[in-house]
């Protein structure tokens, strides 16, 4: 039996949940404090959003790229997608051993797994400077996605701009 650090599986999990359930790395806050609620309604200056559009673009790029390279290592561990997403749900239930066939599947489970997480550093690091080469910090980018995702008149802006690139 192959033993890894439980830590390892749930950060593969939480990493294939980051890449294949959204298109940036943006934190959703439940509870805004005041000054964030007020960034959020805010007035962006038109270069901010063209930042953001830029940064935004940057970001998805790379982030289909990882999505890419690990869908490959999971592949290459003899495992689809789903089946690795299987195993991840069963093993933070700590029923890892009852859905899995055998012993080898826990193994290649196990080595995408641990893969997968050494993906995560790099590829925050390329959103991390994407970000910053727009002019932007990711508190700025964060409050933008944040704004992007629920403030119409922000939406209309953005796609204004996207609409003017085309």
């Amino acid at each position: 039996m192959v033993f890894i650090k439980k830590g390892t599986i749930a950060a593969a999990f939480v990493m294939a949940t980051m890449c294949f359930g959204s298109a940036a790395y943006a934190q959703d806050a439940t509870a805004a404090p005041d000054g964030a609620a007020q960034e959020q309604t805010q007035d962006y200056s038109e270069d901010d959003l063209q930042k953001f559009v830029e940064a935004n673009t940057a970001v998805t790029e790379i982030q289909k790229a990882s999505r890419d390279t690990m869908v490959a290592v999971i592949e290459k561990n003899s495992l689809t997608l789903d089946r690795f997403n299987e195993l991840a749900k069963a093993h933070r239930s700590k029923k890892l051993e009852e859905v899995a066939e055998n012993p080898d599947e826990i193994a290649a489970f196990s080595n995408a797994a641990q893969e997968v997480v050494k993906l995560q550093p790099e590829t925050k690091d390329k959103i991390q400077k994407a970000i910053e080469e727009q002019g932007l910090t990711q508190e700025k980018y964060d409050a933008l996605m944040k704004a992007y995702r629920e403030n119409p008149e922000v939406q209309n802006q953005i796609r204004r701009l996207i609409a003017e690139k085309k």
